[in-house]
């Protein structure tokens, strides 16, 4: 962060100017991650429902969908590999991606570097004092392609749920 100092409230209540590297890190870390609740709000013993039924086999359609769907220029993660790529190379790219989306559900495995991203502290904009830890928002650039395989499982449970009413009447939004 390249600010001169960032005002931190410490345990004690009282406000510190902090000038450091390491200091910014926590003070931005106390605002960014908060400590977890001493009691959890989940209910114990909860009756839930019967499993829904598996996702469908990914489809090329779903595929060609989500790749279209974001910027071209965006900033990459640490795979380095633009959005631009994917939507100029479908037909090259297509099958592939069918194969290795679909390998990871029959497989039931993750690739370990697609859970790698880069975190980046922004001023959040029109703030009038940045000196203060929630005057900055953190973004994570994501990997590329998983981002794809996310998109299609978000809208496939979105689906899911919708088709079993899973959700009630008066929810609206994400």
């Amino acid at each position: 962060m390249q600010c001169v100092g960032v005002a931190d409230e410490g345990v004690d209540g009282l406000i510190r100017e902090v000038n450091t590297n390491k200091g910014k890190v926590k003070a931005l870390a106390h605002v960014f991650f908060p400590k977890k609740p001493d009691v959890s709000r989940v209910p114990r013993n909860f009756d839930y429902p019967d499993p829904l039924p598996a996702l469908p086999p990914i489809t090329p359609e779903q595929i060609e969908r989500q790749i279209k769907r974001p910027l071209p220029f965006k900033v990459c993660g640490p795979d380095e590999i633009p959005n631009m790529v994917l939507q100029k190379c479908p037909e090259q790219l297509l099958d592939h991606l069918v194969h290795l989306f679909r390998g990871v559900f029959t497989l039931k495995t993750y690739f370990p570097r697609w859970r790698e991203f880069t975190m980046v502290v922004l001023r959040k904009p029109g703030k009038p004092n940045y000196e203060v830890p929630k005057a900055y928002q953190l973004i994570a650039l994501l990997c590329t392609i998983p981002k794809v395989l996310t998109a299609i499982v978000a809208e496939d449970i979105a689906h899911l749920v919708e088709m079993n009413a899973l959700l009630p009447d008066t929810h609206f939004g994400g």
